[in-house]
């Protein structure tokens, strides 16, 4: 089903989850630590709850998730998903049974494990939704999945765009730098934003930055994956050092979060 549009529904939730449950207006993001692909939870500023993700752990995830939801939270308002593999949807499996989910939206053309944890969630009660590069509107932010295909698998996958009035987020998800170049030449300004969640590690092509032209960058730690040097001129943060990465909008954009 082709995505168009997308009702927000209202539910507490925030990063810091005593004040999760006064919405404030702005855009929050928390780049999780779960030792694996960008796992990211969005609050809007409605306080709608919105999952991006879900590296490879479910153990990891769900513990994440219990750091940042409050302590009677069972479910999320949105789960998106920017590619299909299993490092980046594994995580999702602890999510039934534990989480009920509104809504799921996918580029399309996950693998088999992703498609499966996509089913349980459908079954649980969520609605299914392929981007199909299209934008929504949800808890009063706008939110863009920008196709591509994957250079180095072959497998259709987005980088995800979120933008309200208080801020700009960009997701690459898994996008190496080569797709990140050729993102840049398809979607130009659309990927202009304040803060960039890179792939594991950080790699991040000049190209990216240039056309982005974020104030900040979010690097998720995989194991295994090396870590790259921060590039001259970004404030960088990092999940194996500083644990869960904060950022909250404001009137000079999404920005790291005192």
């Amino acid at each position: 089903m082709a995505l168009v549009s997308l009702v927000a529904g209202l539910v507490v939730a925030a990063p810091a989850w005593v004040i999760a449950s006064r919405p404030d207006g702005r855009l929050h993001v928390s780049v999780l630590s779960t030792g694996s692909s960008p796992a990211v939870l969005i609050h809007t500023g409605d306080g709608s709850s919105v999952l991006v993700d879900g590296g490879s752990s479910p153990t990891e995830l769900l513990a994440a998730l219990g750091r940042q939801l409050p302590p009677a939270t069972a479910h999320l308002d949105m789960v998106v998903i920017t590619g299909g593999e299993e490092a980046a949807v594994n995580g999702l499996a602890t999510l039934p049974g534990h989480y009920t989910v509104g809504t799921v939206v996918t580029p399309g053309g996950l693998n088999p494990g992703g498609n499966t944890i996509v089913n349980a969630l459908e079954n649980e009660g969520a609605n299914v939704l392929e981007a199909d590069g299209g934008a929504w509107s949800f808890g009063g932010a706008r939110w863009r999945c920008l196709g591509f295909i994957a250079l180095a698998t072959g497998r259709q996958m987005c980088v995800l765009t979120v933008l309200d009035s208080t801020g700009r987020l960009l997701v690459l998800g898994d996008a190496g730098t080569a797709d990140q170049e050729d993102l840049c030449a398809i979607y130009g300004s659309a990927l202009a934003t304040d803060l960039v969640v890179t792939p594991p590690g950080g790699a991040v092509s000049p190209a990216l930055l240039a056309t982005a032209r974020p104030l900040e960058l979010a690097v998720p730690i995989a194991q295994g994956v090396p870590s790259i040097a921060a590039p001259q001129g970004y404030p960088v943060d990092r999940t194996s050092t500083d644990g869960d990465l904060e950022y909250a909008g404001g009137p000079a954009g999404l920005q790291e979060s005192p």
